[in-house]
This record gives C-alpha cells, structure tokens and sequence, in this order.
C-alpha cells in the first residue's frame, strides 16, 4: 500500500513523468522560508542560484529539515522506493517582472544516472502562477529519446543553454502551485518555464532524490544523504551535515560537485560535432 500518494496519482506520474500539486507546507510555513531566503541574499548581495546549486541544502541546517521532511519522504518512497538518498538541490528564482526564463530541457542532458531515474520534488516558496512563470511538462516525454541543441541566452537561467529538440512544445500541461506546495517530476521529462510577469517574485527549491542502486557513471562516488532505508549498492559516498549556516566544510562539498557536473556537462557538449547531444 502507499504510504501517502494514491494509486492513481503514482500511476499518472509514472505515465507523465510529473506529479502535481502535493500540499507540503502552509502558507506561513513557506514564508518563513522565503524569509531565510531572502536573508541569504541580502547577506551574498546576489541571488543564491548564483552559488548555491547541486547541494544547496548542505550548508543550511533549515534546508536538510526540508529535504528530510516526513510527509515530503513519504511521497517520494511511493514514486521511487523505500531506499531513499538525496543527492541535491538548488535554488530557482526569478524576480517580479523578470525577463529570464528556462528552455525547454531534460534534466538528463545534464545527469550521468544509470538508470536515469532520479525524482525531483521542486518546493515552491511563494505562488508560483502561470503569470509568474511556474513549471511546463510535455506529458510522457520521459519515455522517449530526447536530444538538445545549444542556443545561448543570457535571459535563460540554465547556463549551458541547452534546447530540446523535435518535440511538441504545443502539448506543454503547466505546473502552477501555491506556496508550500510541491510537484514531483522525472529526470527524463521535459519541462521549462516562461518569464515572471507578474508583480510578485516566483521562487522554488528543487530536490534531487533517488534510490540507491542508481549511480552518477561520470562522477565515481558522488556523495549523498540516506534518509531512509538502506544503501547496499556501494556507489556512494555520504554528505556532511552542517552544524550552522554557510558551513564552511558543506560549502567545499557543494563547490565541488557542482564543479564536477559543469565539467562533465562541457565535454559533454564539446563532444558533440553537429551540435545535437
């Protein structure tokens, strides 16, 4: 039986790649997160998506209590499976009236997984509206051989600038949730999202989660927390905890993953002759 998700609602994400929406926190919960948030940024003087990507949560005590949350795991076991690791998170922001967006992509183009099934969760801090720019899915696009090509933008929050290509983008099924609320997604669906033309700012961290026996094939030992059941596969390492905020030795980690990824992901696109990964 499922702890928590119904049998409808497993099936539709296994049959879409997305999952929406999922009531975890009220109103004034995630406010208090956009609180800390915003504390954050006013202490960097820039945005955190800036830094903070691939294991945002590792240097904030508040952010593992998120991804550690019972209900939040309680879903995912449903989707994935009682083993449970969380390898990362990041931070997504755009500002009120903020041209920038993110294209049209699989999470995959940026992943080594084998098998690529990681589970993203993806929290929203405050409404996140079609206006403001939420997330769009192409159903079932999961399932099938998605290839990118490169266009840079510097309005395109994903830095490497990929672009699917050869898909409908016309069967686009938005996302849009209120602050609290979650939606699952597939590392192999496709998604992106629009500008934020609203007058509110629209501000959301993701949540990489996945079962044990999946492994990153380009970083030997990529680290991770187990948050629930147990890791018999050996292909991980095991994250700090941080004892305070912007603590110093989860920061080094979070650096240099994320280091890791953005190299393997320019070889990636460097090994690419026709411009179609």
């Amino acid at each position: 039986m499922p702890n928590i998700l119904s049998d409808k609602q497993i099936k539709f994400y296994h049959n879409n790649g997305f999952l929406f929406p999922f009531d975890l926190y009220n109103p004034k919960e995630a406010e208090i997160f956009y609180s800390y948030y915003t504390e954050i940024k006013n202490n960097l003087g820039f945005e955190p998506q800036k830094e903070f990507r691939i294991k945002a949560h590792l240097p904030f005590p508040w952010i593992c209590d998120v991804v550690k949350n019972d209900r939040l795991l309680d879903a995912v076991e449903d989707l994935i499976g009682p083993n449970i690791l969380c390898w990362g998170a990041s931070f997504f922001a755009k500002e009120a009236k903020d041209p920038r967006f993110v294209s049209y992509h699989t999470d995959t183009f940026t992943y080594g997984f084998e098998p690529a099934e990681t589970c993203t969760a993806w929290l929203s801090f405050n409404e996140a509206s079609v206006m403001s720019g939420c997330i769009n899915y192409i159903p079932g696009s999961h399932k099938l051989n998605i290839k990118h090509e490169i266009h840079a933008d510097n309005n395109n929050l994903l830095s490497q600038g990929q672009n699917v290509t050869g898909v409908d983008l016309s069967k686009a099924i938005s996302a849009p949730l209120k602050a609290g609320q979650v939606v699952f997604h597939h590392e192999s669906v496709v998604h992106g999202s629009g500008p934020n033309k609203s007058e509110n700012p629209r501000v959301g961290l993701s949540i990489h989660y996945c079962a044990p026996h999946v492994r990153e094939t380009r970083i030997p030992e990529l680290t991770a927390l187990l948050l629930r059941g147990s890791d018999t596969s050996g292909h991980w390492k095991y994250d700090p905890l941080p004892k305070y905020d912007y603590d110093e030795r989860c920061i080094d980690v979070m650096k240099k993953t994320r280091a890791l990824f953005v190299k393997a992901t320019k070889e990636k696109i460097n090994k690419s002759k026709s411009g179609t990964v």
